[in-house]
């Protein structure tokens, strides 16, 4: 079923008196693209106002990104100053962009709440912007906090972070050991969190958030009931806040309900896509944050040729193997529509970074993935979706510097082979995480009767 054949849930009109709710994602594409998604479900709203507040330089990058359609005439966007590092080198040195983030964001944020007319009635501010609940209990008012990662790793950062305040962790402790640290964890790994080159420190500091979600008014997250069934219970039972699955928070409600879009910069690649088999197209991305070594590239590329797998891979740099790459082959190209992508009935894979909304976007379409974990909650979202969930193979391991073409062709061709076992049972699992995804965010579901209920809590703050 293509793209334009599946439902577009309407989210059902809630009216409440005027009201301005400003919304502060962290300054970065995994988290700014589901704050916007979320202030796009709320603009329906009657006499409702949303401010997000970005730098002056993602502002520029959403402006200049073709998949970002305008946004409704209720939802402002206004400037702080470039105060962090560039969103083009943070990878670079990710320590110090987090570092500027904790220490330099907050004074222009709070000068930018003081020029607002009429003022915020309630900030919805990522989770990894503890500095806010500072900021609103000056002001009294309500701060709730946005978990734009897996319930698993909101869980798994939480138990270190008590333990590691009880002192509870060895002295020479790396983040090598496994949760085994942790009681009733998951199967994610502190380990896999992040690579050798960053600082403990780091780890330690992006815990040490959670202290803000005690007095927070509530916490939303961007996962959907029934997909972390058993971690929700637990962090449940931690926190007395209201705790709102709302998720995924995809543009899922942006998908054209005609089958070819009309904006002329998917003409090529849809038409590509038009005329290849069903479920025969593995679609490459590997995220746009840390960059990957030129050699690793090249095996990647060549491992894409000789699988024999028809792909269609974004590629926003460097364009390996271009050359070599013809109709029958695949598809390169710097950008493209990713969801509506994943939705197109002729992709049947999705060789894939593993970033958090990546991985829902691969659920909502029904796609098993291939994963390419690179940093951060990648590796712990590999664990999920290979070990506990079982809808995906995993292509890198944590100790290996290089993938080699052999592995990427054994890898592709076992996940795209339809007469195998494994991928056979990786396609039915998928299927049915599909299923519940989708009722989740139809008008009725879960997920939008979470996001009413949230709704009708915070007007107590605005009647």
């Amino acid at each position: 079923m293509d793209s334009g054949d599946r439902p577009n849930p309407i989210s059902r009109t809630i009216s409440y008196r005027s009201s301005h709710i400003v919304s502060i994602p962290y300054p970065g594409r995994g988290h700014i693209n589901p704050m916007i998604n979320l202030c796009r479900l709320l603009s329906p709203r009657i006499d409702l106002t949303i401010t997000i507040i970005l730098t002056e330089e993602w502002i520029k990058l959403i402006s200049s990104d073709s998949s970002s359609p305008n946004l409704p005439d209720n939802i402002k966007v206004r400037s702080i100053p470039n105060v962090l590092p560039s969103e083009r080198t943070r990878g670079n040195n990710y320590t110090e962009f987090f570092e500027a983030v904790m220490s330099k964001m907050a004074d222009p944020v709070q000068r930018v709440l003081n020029e607002l007319n009429p003022p915020a009635d309630i900030v919805v501010a990522d989770a990894l912007l503890p500095w806010i609940v500072d900021i609103c209990k000056q002001r009294n008012v309500p701060a709730v906090s946005l978990w734009t990662e897996s319930a698993s790793l909101f869980f798994a950062l939480y138990k270190f972070d008590r333990l590691d305040a009880a002192g509870g962790l060895p002295e020479d402790f790396s983040g090598d050991e496994a949760l085994s640290y942790l009681p009733n964890v998951s199967s994610t790994h502190i380990a896999n969190l992040l690579p050798t080159a960053t600082t403990f420190d780091i780890l330690r500091a992006f815990s040490r958030s959670y202290y803000w979600f005690h007095p927070a008014h509530s916490l939303l997250t961007t996962s959907f009931d029934k997909l972390e069934i058993s971690v929700m219970e637990k962090i449940r039972s931690e926190f007395s806040i209201p705790i709102y699955q709302i998720g995924p928070l995809i543009p899922h409600n942006l998908l054209s309900p005609s089958p070819k879009p009309t904006n002329p910069d998917f003409s090529p690649y849809f038409s590509w896509l038009d005329s290849q088999p069903n479920s025969s197209v593995l679609y490459v991305s590997l995220g746009s944050f840390l960059s990957i070594s030129d050699h690793q590239m090249e095996e990647i590329a060549m491992g894409l040729i000789q699988s024999k797998v028809k792909f269609l891979w974004v590629l926003r740099d460097k364009l390996f193997c271009v050359d070599k790459v013809d109709e029958d082959t695949g598809f390169i190209l710097p950008w493209c529509d990713q969801l509506r992508v994943l939705c197109h009935s002729s992709v049947g894979g999705f060789l894939t970074h593993c970033g958090w909304n990546s991985t829902l976007e691969a659920i909502y379409a029904g796609v098993p993935m291939i994963t390419y974990p690179l940093f951060w909650d990648q590796q712990p979202n590999t664990k999920l979706v290979v070990d506990d969930w079982k809808i995906g193979l995993r292509l890198k391991e944590n100790d290996e510097e290089t993938v080699k073409r052999e592995m990427i062709v054994k890898k592709v061709n076992k996940l795209m082979d339809f007469d195998d076992e494994e991928s056979k049972g990786m396609r039915e699992r998928v299927a049915k995480f599909k299923d519940v995804c989708q009722v989740a965010l139809e008008v009725g579901g879960s997920s939008q009767q979470n996001l009413d209920e949230f709704l009708q809590q915070v007007s107590k703050r605005f009647n």
